[in-house]
């Protein structure tokens, strides 16, 4: 099995408005590791352009179980898990080697888990866009000779609100900062469009930004599934429906009281609008929990209810 690591260290422009590494850069960290362990082993640029092929992202999984911030050092390793005739299962796991720059780095038994995510690559046709078989020297240089692995899929994910949960929409244009090297918006570009429709939907539910932030903190991503359906090219016209979903949570937690704040289930889509090509373009469940605003201007937010953090110095304990 043909397993990369990829180290970095997170830019303080990466962060978001507490201090945690945004999930759009950390997505960007996940599929620069890809692409780096495809170079490793052997398929570079030049490769797949010779080829006439690419990898497209179907569906990423990504569950975060520690906040990191600006200047700590992460390493991020993957491999293959399986196989199908167009399609490969890339698993990841990104753990935080050193916070900041003065603490030593770590060994990666003893480095926490900062988060841990799977994502379902389809091989394409450049020209066509659609999927092609995946040679046999590729699976051979991830997986080895032994036999091929297919494992079983997620179900797909709602397209529409139940009946309870009305959704609010924002609407947006796509413009050409969103776009990638393949002409159409990065699949991590739409975190951010999502986590600004699901804050719209917290303002609409009587949580708007300000008042968490008055609060002490905000409510983050937890974890995330994203199921990417279709391409946004630029000047789409967007529109995202976000609506409250109950299998976490009744509802946006309430701020009242001693008690820190639970977690709450969002739901999500992001189609085209207002034309014959009115199609859905991505579906996506979040669930969002509370980070406790660090003390310190550059430090880290603490979750809620969460114990000391293993590698903190002193001065980045919120």
């Amino acid at each position: 099995m043909h397993r990369y690591v990829l180290e970095h260290r997170v830019s303080h422009a990466d962060v978001d408005l507490l201090g945690e590494v945004k999930v759009q850069a950390l997505l960007g960290l996940l599929e620069q590791a890809a692409v780096e362990a495809s170079w490793d082993a052997g398929f570079d640029p030049a490769w797949y352009a010779s080829a006439g092929r690419v990898w497209i992202i179907r569906r990423t999984r990504l569950e975060r179980t520690l906040p990191v911030g600006g200047g700590d050092l992460l390493r991020v390793a993957t491999h293959v898990l399986d196989w199908r005739r167009a399609r490969s299962l890339r698993a990841y796991e990104v753990r935080l080697a050193a916070r900041g720059l003065r603490t030593p780095a770590t060994a990666d038994e003893d480095a926490p888990v900062v988060a841990r995510a799977t994502t379902d690559w389809v091989y394409c046709d450049m020209a066509s866009g659609r999927p092609a078989s995946v040679p046999e020297e590729m699976r051979r240089a991830f997986s080895g000779d032994g036999s091929v692995v297919t494992l079983p899929r997620a179900r797909p994910l709602a397209g529409e609100p139940p009946e309870s949960a009305p959704a609010i929409e924002t609407a947006l244009t796509v413009r050409p900062s969103l776009l990638d090297h393949v002409t159409h918006v990065n699949n991590a570009a739409y975190t951010a469009l999502l986590e600004d429709g699901a804050c719209a939907l917290f303002a609409a539910s009587g949580l708007p930004v300000p008042r968490m932030l008055e609060r002490g903190g905000a409510l983050g991503v937890e974890r995330i599934d994203l199921e990417y359906l279709d391409d946004a090219l630029v000047d789409d016209r967007l529109v995202v429906r976000s609506w409250l979903d109950g299998e976490d949570a009744s509802g946006v937690p309430r701020l009242d009281g001693d008690a820190p704040p639970g977690t709450t289930g969002v739901g999500q889509t992001i189609a085209r609008a207002g034309d014959e090509r009115s199609a859905c373009i991505l579906r996506a469940r979040s669930t969002w929990r509370w980070r406790e605003r660090p003390a310190v201007l550059g430090g880290i937010p603490r979750l809620s209810s969460s114990p000391a953090d293993p590698l903190s110095p002193g001065a980045r304990v919120s």
